[in-house]
């Protein structure tokens, strides 16, 4: 089984989950056998410098390198298709170390990842003190 993690800095197993998918810097990429690792992979993310459609860059990648699993802080709907597609089974994971998050996996203690709409922006709807509202 081969395990993608978005990572946080410069990947690794030392590093941390990132809380985005599409624009994390690094993907770690790690070999499972049984409940062994075989295998670490650092590769620089292609969405991570994208000036749009980091998201699909980044699916298309995971894709590409033939991942099974995607262990993400979370996922923008955009790429969520992409991995979909791709047959990816994506995990939601905590900012915790890519060993604990690879633990928490073979677990079973990592939820089902599903898609974060919105990206996070404020002030673009008409909800509770966002937007431009009449007071």
């Amino acid at each position: 089984m081969r395990i993608c993690i978005a990572t946080s800095g410069s990947g690794g197993i030392n590093d941390f989950v990132s809380t985005v998918f599409g624009r994390c810097p690094t993907f770690t990429i790690v070999d499972i056998e049984g409940n062994e690792i075989k295998n670490i992979r650092v590769i620089q993310n292609p969405g991570y410098v994208s000036g749009s459609g980091a998201g699909v860059l980044a699916a298309q990648e995971i894709v590409n390198e033939g991942c099974n699993v995607l262990i993400s802080g979370s996922v923008g709907p955009n790429s969520y298709q992409v991995l979909m597609a791709g047959h990816i089974d994506m995990r939601a994971s905590p900012p915790t170390s890519v060993k604990d998050a690879i633990n928490l996996f073979l677990e079973g203690k990592l939820p089902v990842a599903v898609p974060v709409h919105g990206g996070g922006r404020r002030g673009m709807g008409m909800g509770m003190g966002r937007g431009h509202g009449p007071w």
